[in-house]
């Protein structure tokens, strides 16, 4: 009897453990008391089910970071993609840019070397080769195609050139008062209209050119004004006094019809 009420005292404590271990995990109120062994084990399993519920709180939490996370790195992706497409349509904005200015110089030169072309042409067929010096209409010593000074000397009587070198030289020149002319006109001059200048600053002189009513109407934008003072200067100083020249009459009349022709 004594075995059979110590084994049923046993299960019974086996049993009243197992009930305050269901209720200490459920934080419910035990109503009834325990002695000192099992309030230690209600106590261990107290903190046993607190440890699970910490990490049953984390492991619920933890999915909120990495989405947290997640979430800024898909806004900094979206920034640096964001400045990519920036840097490249930088590029390619400069890259038009570029392309721009190297298409508008190279259009630029072209039209240089055309109106010099042409200007040359032009001189040589109003002025004449001739490959000894000589005296010109106003006193002044010139050689080859009118010029006064050759490779910065002035031309003397008794000197000679040869045709190339004439060339050169007059290439030369028409190429300084080109690029003066560009210089100091306020308004954008085709070919046409550089090269009639040209011949005729070559003529008369790049300062009596410049101080012109000719160029003061041009540089106001009135081209058609500009172009009819072309003829008022078919005069030479012939012992101080101006008189009129048919040469000079038909050169004039012909770099104002080169300054009025359209540039196809």
């Amino acid at each position: 009897m004594n075995k059979i009420a110590s084994l049923t005292s046993k299960r019974l404590n086996l049993i009243t453990l197992a009930a305050i271990t269901s209720l200490a995990s459920l934080s419910l109120t035990v109503p009834f008391s325990v002695n000192n062994s099992q309030t230690a084990s209600l106590n261990n399993l107290q903190f046993v089910s607190i440890a699970i519920e910490d990490k049953e709180d984390k492991l619920v939490d933890a999915p909120v970071k990495p989405l947290e996370s997640n979430s800024y790195r898909w806004q900094e992706n979206q920034e640096l993609s964001r400045k990519k497409g920036e840097q490249s349509s930088n590029l390619d904005n400069n890259s038009l840019v570029a392309v721009k200015q190297t298409k508008d110089i190279q259009d630029k030169t072209l039209k240089l070397e055309s109106s010099l072309a042409e200007t040359v042409t032009l001189v040589k067929e109003l002025e004449g080769f001739r490959s000894s010096a000589y005296v010109d209409t106003d006193g002044t010593v010139v050689i080859g195609y009118g010029m006064p000074i050759i490779n910065g000397r002035k031309v003397r009587l008794g000197d000679r050139i040869s045709q190339p070198q004439a060339e050169a030289a007059l290439k030369n020149e028409l190429h300084k008062i080109q690029q003066q002319i560009l210089t100091t006109s306020t308004v954008e001059l085709d070919s046409h209209q550089l090269a009639a200048l040209t011949s005729f600053a070559f003529n008369v002189g790049v300062e009596s050119l410049f101080k012109s009513t000719l160029f003061r109407k041009l540089k106001a934008g009135d081209a058609l004004g500009a172009a009819n003072e072309f003829p008022r200067w078919n005069k030479a100083n012939m012992g101080r006094r101006l008189v009129p020249l048919a040469g000079l009459t038909k050169r004039r009349l012909t770099e104002r019809n080169l300054f009025l022709t359209a540039v196809n």
